[in-house]
């Protein structure tokens, strides 16, 4: 389930890190609205949550392609509770239109914030119902064979 997970958000985090990059960054400020959105949508995307979603990315790059299933899980997981902890401090420091609240040049915006609860409870949900290796190799027929 991780490496299917990883797979399908291999694909969403490049279009996000790279969409990001085209977007422009949020820290110029033009007609009293930060850049970095995509027409109506407020995104505030900066040159730093574009890194992380590059990084992002390559992580899941990493387990859908290459990683063991076990390692594969527990980098799963480990994403999903970064994207929690983003959206956990999205929800205390928050944002607006001028983009004039942040942390370390990120800025988080409500579409961002529901952006990585969802990514990181799907991960989460997949790092958990991963089956182990050892799992996987047990055979559930009733029929022995020698």
């Amino acid at each position: 389930m991780a490496r299917f997970y990883a797979q399908v958000c291999m694909l969403v985090f490049l279009i996000v890190g790279v969409g990001g990059l085209f977007l422009g960054n949020a820290n110029a400020v033009t007609t009293g609205e930060a850049g970095g959105n995509l027409g109506g949508i407020t995104l505030q995307m900066t040159w730093a949550r574009d890194a992380v979603d590059l990084l992002m990315f390559v992580l899941f790059a990493y387990v859908g392609l290459f990683a063991s299933r076990s390692g594969g899980r527990l980098l799963v997981l480990a994403a999903g509770i970064f994207l929690l902890m983003l959206a956990a401090l999205g929800l205390v420091v928050g944002d607006n239109a001028q983009a004039s609240t942040g942390v370390a040049g990120l800025h988080f915006p409500v579409v961002v914030n529901i952006f990585d609860t969802v990514f990181g409870v799907l991960a989460v949900l997949a790092g958990l119902g991963t089956l182990g290796d050892a799992e996987v190799g047990q055979s559930r027929s009733v029929l022995r064979t020698p």
